[in-house]
This record gives structure tokens, C-alpha cells and sequence, in this order.
């Protein structure tokens, strides 16, 4: 049985919404993949200076979970970008297959967010690997002007520590949109098993607390020992 206080950090950590930000240049489908994501239908046109919020709830698995998805338009100014790095807790880069230059702006984007985003902010050691990102190449239904190659942005996903790369059409493919945006809850924002395990011997027994042997331990036990104990043992 868990602690009473491991049981309100979870429920706490499982109700904050999982905030995602959608980047990449105009005309890539950044706006058709969230509303594919959001509503399962495909629509192709889109005000490119548009951007908006949508809050969405879920059940993935029996558990109702809550993403907020930023639809952003291209940006030029680097503060409102930066604004919109520092919101989000992940990322889904987006580019055309059939757009190189698409391509080549997820590596200037990838270098704001190791500078911007909170997990970059509060982790100095290795930044860089711990953002949780996900680079999708899209408009695979128009293979015969592809420009890039399938190789060539696995490499850049790798070259750029990203977490995942995935190839999609939007236009054909609802559950790939689906499976983007759900994976990357799953990834960085559900506890798995050890994960849970381990906070949950944090919080019933701080690392500093040495707990003695009882059953090696010669004499009677005094107080100071059986608190500890049974702080040691809360589960």
C-alpha cells in the first residue's frame, strides 16, 4: 500500500496538464496534424499566421489524461518563440518531406530549445539528450517530390538527440497523429513501475536516514531506533 503522501504527489503529477508545442515552418501541417490529433478529421488549409491552444482530455488505457497542444505559426521574432519553448514540457518538430529547407530549420529550432526549454533549464548536465522530442517528417503521401530520405531524418534525429522520429501523411494517417502525441505522454509523463518504486522510497525513507539492522542489533531497541523503523518501513 502506498504512503498517504506518495498518493497526493501522484494524483497531483497525473492532473497537471502535459503541455506540447507544435514547431516548424508555415505550410509543413503543423495545424492539420493537431487537428487530425484532436478531432480524427484531415483539413488542409489553414491561416499560417494563426496560432492557438487547445486543451484535450483522454482515456489512454483506463486513465484520463490531459495535454494542452500550442499550434504555433512560423515565428521570426525569437522572444515569442522563446515564449512558447519555455510553456511547453515537449515537443514535436514537423517538416515537409518534400521541403528541404523545412528540414534544416528543426536544427535551428532543436538549438533554441536545448536553450529555452525547463528540462534544458534545470538539468546543466547533458541537456541536450533529456527534452523530450519528437521530429516528424510529413507528407509522405507525395513520396514522388520527396527531397529527403527516411536515412536522412533518422540521422538528424539522432544528430539532435531527439527522442523519436516518425515519418507520416497526415492527410492519410489518423492513427500515426494519434500515436504521436500519446507516446510522448507515455514516455516523459506517465511514471513507469521503477520510476514510482523509486519515488516512493524517497518519500517514506530519506537517503540520509541510516536505518540500523534490528535483527542483528544486540539489547532492547530504544525510541529513537523504532521511530526510525517504522518511518523506514511506511509503504
Amino acid at each position: 500500500m502506498s504512503s498517504p503522501i506518495f498518493r497526493r504527489l501522484s494524483h497531483k503529477y497525473a492532473n497537471r496538464p502535459f503541455r506540447i508545442v507544435i514547431l516548424g515552418q508555415n505550410g509543413v501541417g503543423k495545424s492539420a496534424l493537431t487537428v487530425r490529433f484532436l478531432t480524427q478529421r484531415f483539413i488542409g488549409d489553414y491561416d499560417p499566421d494563426l496560432e492557438n491552444t487547445y486543451t484535450y482530455t483522454k482515456n489512454v488505457q483506463g486513465e484520463n489524461i490531459t495535454l494542452e497542444i500550442r499550434d504555433t505559426a512560423a515565428q521570426e521574432e525569437n522572444n515569442k518563440l522563446e515564449a512558447n519553448i519555455k510553456w511547453a514540457d515537449a515537443y514535436v518538430l514537423v517538416y515537409s518531406i518534400t521541403d528541404r529547407c523545412s528540414f534544416n530549420e528543426c536544427s535551428r529550432l532543436k538549438v533554441l530549445i536545448n536553450s529555452f526549454s525547463k528540462r534544458a533549464r534545470n538539468n546543466s548536465q547533458s541537456s541536450s539528450s533529456c527534452v523530450p522530442i519528437v521530429l516528424v517528417g510529413n507528407k509522405t503521401d507525395r513520396s514522388r517530390d520527396r527531397m529527403i530520405t527516411s536515412a536522412e531524418g533518422r540521422e538528424k534525429a539522432q544528430e539532435m538527440n531527439c527522442s523519436d522520429f516518425c515519418e507520416i501523411s497526415v492527410m492519410e494517417e489518423a492513427d500515426s497523429a494519434q500515436k504521436i502525441f500519446i507516446d510522448l505522454y507515455k514516455r516523459f509523463r506517465r511514471p513507469n513501475g521503477h520510476r514510482r518504486s523509486e519515488l516512493q522510497q524517497r518519500v517514506s525513507c530519506p537517503p540520509s536516514l541510516h536505518v540500523p539492522d534490528m535483527k542483528d542489533s544486540e539489547g532492547p531497541t530504544t525510541p529513537l531506533q523504532r521511530r526510525r523503523k517504522a518511518l523506514y518501513t511506511i509503504s
